[in-house]
């Protein structure tokens, strides 16, 4: 077999910014482990059919077995965008497979895909690979869907892409890492495949540093993300980033989740942030009302957080804070969040607030297992009743949102009252993701007032800068393909 990885994740939230896919880059490193030929074609959807055609044709040659591999985290209907360029693929290669990975839900109108891996699909595609029995990872057979239900992490380890001249990596780049897999908490709202892990497995700083290293000695990159859920979940897992951040001869940009009431509880982690100065960080506070907070299993009401903030800005003066919010949940209060949001522009404690309804989903089809959170599972069981279908989630008819009802809003009135609050803030305070603003940062357009300039202004010089890149990578990555196809690109 050939491999040849298709990535998408331009097409998500951010359509502007100038991500590589990470785990089309894990999917790479492990055909290649396994004694396969693949190369990896970034942002797939932006390659002119005659230009993908061509480099399908470059890659495959005359190969008998080819595999299409594609990844799409963000949108699986980008499989649409490219339905005409497979059908000329299987006509030219009839024993063509095609498979897919990124999604955590299975929607069968998605039609011309072979295999689909759900989830995170690692220990799975071994497998695959391998040629072993798939009963226990089959919930569908035609087509083929496979899903891990018990995972072993001794196979799934944190991801650390490989780096390859040939995906033609830029300073403009972000890469992403992953600290450990799993994470022991089980929040009410948090559907990550593998919380509540009696087991992290983590990697070290001597692997992480030599990764940042690299990539930086090669391709000249600065910024990166890290994947993990909660990097702070516990002292001994930051402490791996802050000893590989240590020492190094650049100063990486590195963006993160974090739990905001863990720093509070476990105040010694301020000397592991000071130590990383992260570029960006995102808070998933919820609410900084006391009993709102506490329904949610989380301490973050202002006067708890408050002075952690004002400690984090003083130590790390340069890191850029967002503070996620769920409008609508049960303790809360329209005056409520309005008074916090007052002390926030105030006190300045944060420098971006997420404002978001909060939202119930259900699938209609086959998932991953952890794709539905607690409260998804049992809503009303949680405070939440259900009233009816509110929307297709993101318009996949695949996934449904629920109208829910607490004990003071709903779907309807929490995502009216969400956008109000944008408006009446927007000239406060950004409103922008902390993935934004790095990305934004990495292409030399992020400011720490960006609220003050128009955002179709700078979403438009984004797209710009994001584009050219794109662009300038298909014409390199086409010319490598037409003049070194028949090259070796085995790693044992």
């Amino acid at each position: 077999m050939k491999f040849l990885v298709l990535s998408e994740n331009g097409n998500g939230t951010w359509p502007y910014l100038y991500y590589r896919g990470m785990g089309a880059l894990e999917l790479h490193k492990r055909i290649q482990q396994h004694g396969y030929q693949s190369t990896l074609i970034d942002w797939f959807t932006v390659w002119s059919p005659d230009k993908l055609t061509s480099a399908i044709q470059a890659w495959f040659g005359d190969e008998v077995n080819p595999v299409i591999a594609i990844s799409t985290p963000f949108d699986i209907t980008d499989v649409y965008k490219i339905k005409e360029v497979l059908a000329q693929a299987r006509t030219r290669y009839p024993n063509l497979k095609v498979i897919h990975g990124g999604s955590r839900t299975y929607n069968p109108q998605i039609k011309d895909i072979d295999v689909f891996f759900l989830g995170r699909s690692m220990q799975v595609f071994d497998a695959w690979l391998k040629g072993t029995d798939l009963t226990v990872y089959t919930v569908n057979t035609d087509p083929l869907v496979l899903v891990n239900k018990n995972f072993d992490q001794t196979v799934d380890t944190p991801v650390l892409p490989k780096l390859d001249d040939n995906d033609f990596l830029t300073p403009y780049d972000i890469l992403g890492f992953e600290i450990g897999v799993g994470c022991k908490f089980n929040c009410t709202f948090c559907n990550y495949e593998l919380r509540g892990a009696k087991v992290t497995t983590l990697t070290d700083s001597y692997t992480l540093k030599q990764y940042f290293e690299e990539a930086h000695a090669k391709y000249g990159i600065r910024y990166f993300f890290a994947a993990d859920d909660t990097p702070n979940e516990t002292d001994d897992k930051l402490a791996i980033l802050a000893d590989a951040v240590d020492g190094l001869s650049f100063k990486p940009k590195i963006t993160a989740y974090s739990r905001l009431d863990i720093i509070t509880g476990r105040p010694q982690q301020l000397e592991l942030y000071r130590r990383i100065q992260f570029d960006s960080l995102f808070f998933g506070i919820e609410s900084f009302n006391n009993n709102a907070s506490r329904l949610v299993r989380k301490k973050s009401d202002i006067g708890s957080v408050e002075q952690t903030l004002k400690d984090l800005r003083r130590l790390c003066p340069d890191t850029f804070t967002v503070g996620g919010i769920i409008i609508g949940l049960n303790g809360d209060s329209e005056s409520s969040i309005r008074s916090s949001l007052d002390r926030v522009v105030e006190q300045q404690l944060l420098d971006s607030v997420q404002l978001y309804p909060l939202s119930i989903s259900r699938s209609r089809y086959i998932t991953d297992p952890g794709y539905h959170s607690a409260l998804d599972n049992d809503p009303a069981g949680n405070g939440y009743p259900i009233t009816g279908l509110l929307e297709f989630h993101r318009g996949n008819s695949a996934v449904q949102n629920l109208n829910w009802t607490s004990d003071w809003s709903n779907s309807i009135d929490a995502g009216e009252l969400s956008q109000q609050l944008y408006l009446d803030y927007r000239d406060k305070i950004n409103t922008i993701n902390f993935m934004e603003y790095t990305g934004l940062n990495a292409l030399g357009l992020a400011k720490r007032d960006l609220y003050l300039t128009p955002t179709q202004v700078w979403q438009s010089q984004a797209m710009a800068k994001s584009s050219r890149l794109k662009l300038n990578y298909i014409d390199k990555k086409l010319n490598w393909l037409l003049t070194n196809s028949n090259q070796s690109c085995i790693v044992v």
